[in-house]
């Protein structure tokens, strides 16, 4: 189960890394920037170089990246229900998540924030769910539709 953990987790930073970049990448687009900008002002101006910034920025990503990754291991224990699950791979994550967001700068630690913080990651987590299950639901009936038909 370790070396599984371990292929997860760096299985899942290149696929941070890229996510994160896309997302400052067009973020810096959008303000109408000149330059590329890999992180908020506030999380920037605690480095003395862009480079810093950039490097620690990298860093973040891939640990986002691990983080979903190596979790996702929750919904294959077979034993457990998909209500345990589903909570356990939400509770690690969401906790997982507003540590590295955190450092990464995107909210300081006051109560507003944190909740704004965690309600912006329940509507995506929700969303992503329903469709993770939708996706499930139907490859699960394609495949009774097809023993329906051997028979």
């Amino acid at each position: 189960m370790i070396r599984r953990i371990l292929n997860h987790f760096f299985f899942g930073m290149p696929f941070g890394i890229t996510y994160g970049l896309l997302v400052t990448l067009g973020y810096s687009y959008g303000r109408g920037d000149t330059f590329y900008q890999p992180a908020e002002a506030r999380f920037a101006e605690h480095f003395s170089s862009n480079l810093d910034v950039l490097l620690t920025s990298i860093i973040l990503w891939a640990l986002f990246g691990s983080l979903f990754s190596v979790t996702a291991l929750v919904f294959e224990i077979e034993r457990w229900s998909l209500a345990r699950q589903t909570l356990t791979h939400f509770a690690t994550t969401v906790s997982g998540f507003m540590i590295i967001a955190y450092f990464a700068g995107w909210y300081p630690l006051d109560l507003a924030s944190i909740t704004s913080e965690i309600f912006v990651f329940v509507i995506i987590y929700l969303v992503v769910w329903g469709y993770s299950m939708l996706r499930a639901k139907r490859s699960v009936d394609a495949i009774n539709k097809k023993i329906k038909k051997e028979k």
